[in-house]
């Protein structure tokens, strides 16, 4: 079967099952520790050093994916979560319910338990999860904001991993999607970012995915743009090859919101 190019993973047929076997399965990806390990470490890092702040949690991230909540679930007393289409709502929503259809997450949350000196076990771990997840929404495209104010609430942080460069086909998109995404952050409020640097696509199944093809200048002046100020950032070169991905580099930014409603 020929590959084909899908410009928005959440407008056309994605799979989110395979989205996950193939850049999370510790099992199926050569990248583990660069698309999993990395966030894991950067999250737990600024969790148990007190950088994260406030009681209330959005997260906005790519596929079904909720290994970056379980190092975030020890801060924040409520956790609000954002799915693109509908077989990631579905998926997510199967392990929220314990669905034996499920993708399964335990080696990320065994993960988390270890860097957190194993204090409690990893099936505690995903059940202390579960109870602060108070709620899953769809993204609403037609929607201004993509979220609606009276049934998403204002929030002190947003968490968001490797999305905003598969919906966004210019620099201009993903600063809008940027504003997008924290329009129920409060001001003064922080957004976490994970993104993916000089990157062109990435496969799922037989298919290849745009992503939108940033640096890291391009990268921190879009978000300064969006109205945040920077308060802490890194980048670190990809060294695992794989054939799914083309990325350089990933880098994480986190960032106050100073300008905005």
């Amino acid at each position: 079967m020929s590959e084909t190019i899908r410009k928005h993973y959440h407008d056309d047929e994605f799979d989110a099952k395979e989205f996950l076997n193939t850049h999370f399965s510790p099992d199926k990806t050569s990248i583990i520790e660069e698309s999993l390990g990395f966030p894991t470490r950067i999250i737990h890092e600024l969790a148990s050093t007190g950088q994260l702040k406030g009681d209330k949690l959005l997260d906005i991230s790519m596929g079904s994916i909720l290994y970056q909540l379980f190092s975030v679930s020890n801060n924040f007393k409520e956790i609000y979560v954002v799915q693109m289409n509908d077989d990631s709502f579905t998926h997510f929503k199967q392990w929220m319910d314990k669905d034996n259809k499920a993708n399964d997450w335990s080696h990320a949350a065994k993960r988390v338990c270890h860097l957190e000196g194993n204090r409690q076990g990893w099936k505690e771990k995903e059940d202390q999860l579960r109870k602060e997840i108070k709620g899953v929404y769809k993204w609403d495209n037609h929607e201004t904001n993509g979220l609606d104010p009276e049934v998403v609430p204002q929030v002190d942080f947003v968490l968001s991993l490797w999305i905003i460069n598969a919906i966004s086909k210019t620099k201009e998109d993903f600063q809008r999607n940027l504003e997008r995404f924290t329009s129920r952050l409060k001001l003064g409020g922080q957004v976490l970012l994970f993104v993916v640097l000089n990157m062109t696509f990435h496969k799922v199944g037989n298919h290849r995915y745009f992503m939108l093809t940033l640096d890291e200048t391009e990268l921190q002046e879009l978000i300064i743009k969006a109205g945040f100020a920077i308060e802490k950032s890194s980048v670190i070169t990809a060294v695992e090859p794989s054939d799914n991905v083309d990325y350089s580099h990933l880098s994480f930014v986190l960032a106050r919101k100073v300008k905005g409603a």
